[in-house]
């Protein structure tokens, strides 16, 4: 008994229609016994086609029907003129004889064509499935155009997608020793005639319900009414959807979700086969069982969707994958240097708000601007990685907070002290000398002084760097050891920023190593260009960016926005070694300067300072 409604279907055999004119025509019996042993029904001429018609034939009587009216090759004419367009054209006195065979061979052509023509629909429609499938990489839109696709296809009234916990397929799971089965959750469903709310718990992958049954047993299920299932089967249906909706379930298919290695992943559901898709049902009486050529179809969609499912998982598990080496690789750059930790992932949020905003603004310079998702994916990785070029570059340089390094003030500090000593020995030496001694220590004393204050200052100007200059050329230890070297003297004289030419450059390389370290992943077709765009988030519009020196429309668009984004965020961060937090009302007055400059875009940094686009990031977790 397990087993009878896994292959009970309705029987299959088509609805052949004969339709006479006039109805008076003395030819009308046995044109009726002809049908009859057809297993054709008789109908009006005028009858309109229903959709559960597979056939209709036409007899003509033109010995009473003197205006004949869209004769085809579906019509057998009874004339005594042969001079007419139609599948035969018999003389009255050999109906008797001819009649038969003729609309024999006209039924058995025009089912075989109807046959045809529902092998070419079924094609069809596998063939939009399978291309609306393929191109789907959202879930949700993916299980929507299914149903939306196969209930059409098989005339469904309703229609629903159950799944297995993916942790649980293929196999029992075990707790503690004891055995944990597997279960379902919906996933989704369509229904024309009643709105549907999903049901929230689980269901068991067993015997005990329809689903569970199939999913349990890999089996298909054509119920023809599931009100009259017999007592001794195991699963019932729960009748809650009806209960709560007053919605009648009558006819029912269901097929399992099979991926590649016959493993059930799910269960596709059909409902209530109607006469007419995309129409609810006004009358649960015109409910039909599905058919085995449906049951047929419905195995191959749920072939089609199970694919689509399973390429849809492994998308997302690429995509997990490579979000995670992302997210690595911002932490390493990080990593490298503490004090800008959150600042890839600010400045992808600020980029992509920039972006979206641009795309969805109706406002003159940005209307013919449109990004779409494909683009702003990119354009996030790519503000993610902008600053990966960093871990080649040294950590002494990337992390420098002053003008010198440490162990170089260190030394200057010491050649200072060696000067002292050496004054104090010179007084010792030369009594003359001993009067000077107090104002020669205090001299070096605000010279050392200064060196510390230049050290940190965070604008040199010319007055400060000529002092440093006289304090240079006024103390050497000996006719070739200077207390300030050459270097640190062009280095406490930088007049902004921490980083001489030299360090300025290596820096500036970062952008270099960023884009070979991302030009050698192999990139798929939708972020072929993040190692571009990220290529050029230093570049300025006037063509004095770095490092190719692009201008205008050189710069990829997205990466324009990534400059903005870039500088804002350089600006408002606190955390900076060499520089305390700007407010962005402050960093905004700077951007316009750089956009009266010609150096970025004026009408993005109106729309970043308008709408302060800025709050709506959300900082990360670092």
């Amino acid at each position: 008994m397990l087993g009878r409604e896994t292959t009970a279907s309705m029987n299959d055999a088509p609805n052949v229609e004969v339709a006479l004119m006039p109805a008076n025509s003395p030819f009308g019996g046995l044109v009726a016994r002809i049908a009859a042993g057809l297993g054709a029904v008789m109908v009006r001429p005028d009858l309109v086609l229903s959709a559960e018609t597979t056939v209709r034939v036409v007899i003509v009587d033109l010995t009473r029907v003197t205006t004949p009216a869209r004769l085809n090759h579906r019509c057998i004419v009874i004339s005594d003129d042969t001079a007419f367009t139609a599948w035969d054209v018999i003389p009255p006195d050999e109906v008797e004889a001819r009649l038969a065979r003729a609309m024999r061979n006209l039924v058995e052509t025009e089912l075989l064509r109807a046959r045809a023509e529902g092998e070419r629909e079924t094609i069809t429609v596998l063939n939009q499935i399978g291309y609306a499938l393929s191109a789907i990489t959202d879930r949700s839109r993916l299980l929507d155009e299914l149903l939306t696709h196969s209930r059409r296809a098989l005339r469904a009234d309703g229609a629903s997608i159950y799944l297995i916990d993916e942790a649980m397929v293929g196999s029992d799971a075990t707790l503690g020793g004891a055995r944990v089965g597997r279960t379902m959750r919906f996933a989704a469903a369509q229904n024309d005639s009643v709105p549907f709310f999903p049901p929230r718990a689980t269901i068991p992958v067993d015997d005990a319900s329809l689903v569970g049954f199939v999913a349990n047993r890999a089996l298909p299920m054509n119920i023809a009414d599931v009100r009259a299932l017999p007592t001794d089967v195991p699963y019932k249906p729960s009748g809650t959807f009806d209960k709560t909706t007053g919605y009648e379930t009558r006819s029912t298919l269901l097929v399992p979700l099979m991926d590649r290695d016959c493993r059930v992943i799910g269960v596709l559901l059909f409902v209530n086969h109607k006469p007419v898709a995309g129409i609810p049902l006004a009358n649960f009486g015109r409910v039909s069982p599905f058919s085995e050529r449906h049951l047929a179809l419905a195995r191959s969609v749920a072939s089609q969707a199970a694919v689509a499912l399973e390429n849809y998982r492994l998308y997302r598990e690429i995509t997990t994958l490579f979000d995670g080496f992302v997210e690595a690789a911002v932490t390493a750059i990080e990593a490298r240097d503490p004090s800008t930790g959150g600042h890839s992932h600010r400045v992808a949020q600020l980029t992509e708000i920039l972006a979206r905003t641009i795309s969805d603004a109706d406002d003159p310079p940005f209307a013919p601007v449109r990004f779409s998702q494909r683009e702003l994916t990119e354009l996030h990785y790519a503000a993610l990685l902008h600053d990966f070029g960093k871990v080649g570059v040294r950590e002494e340089v990337l992390l420098k907070a002053a003008r010198l390094y440490p162990w170089e003030l260190a030394q200057i500090e010491q050649r200072f002290r060696v000067a002292a000593l050496q004054a104090q020995l010179e007084a010792i030496r030369e009594n003359a000398a001993a009067g000077m001694l107090p104002t020669r220590l205090g001299q070096l004393q605000d010279d050392l002084t200064l060196v510390r204050r230049l050290n940190r200052l965070g604008r040199v100007g010319d007055p400060e760097a000529g002092a440093i200059k006289s304090v240079a050329e006024r103390w050497k230890l000996s006719e070739t050891e200077p207390v300030l070297h050459p270097r640190e003297v062009r280095r406490l004289c930088i007049p902004v920023g921490t980083l001489d030419p030299e360090e300025r450059l290596e820096i500036e390389r970062h952008v270099e190593h960023t884009y070979r370290f991302l030009r050698v992943i192999p990139w798929t077709r939708e972020l072929r260009n993040v190692p571009t765009l990220a290529y050029a988030h230093h570049e300025k519009i006037d063509g004095t960016g770095y490092p190719r020196r692009l201008r205008g429309e050189a710069i990829p668009y997205g990466a324009r926005l990534m400059t903005i984004a870039d500088i804002f965020d350089a600006l408002t961060a606190g955390d900076r070694p060499y520089k305390g937090a700007m407010s962005p009302e402050k960093a905004v007055q700077i951007l316009r300067t750089e956009a009266a400059g010609g150096k970025v875009m004026h009408d993005a940094v109106e729309l970043l300072a308008g709408r302060r686009l800025w709050t709506q990031i959300v900082e990360p977790n670092v």
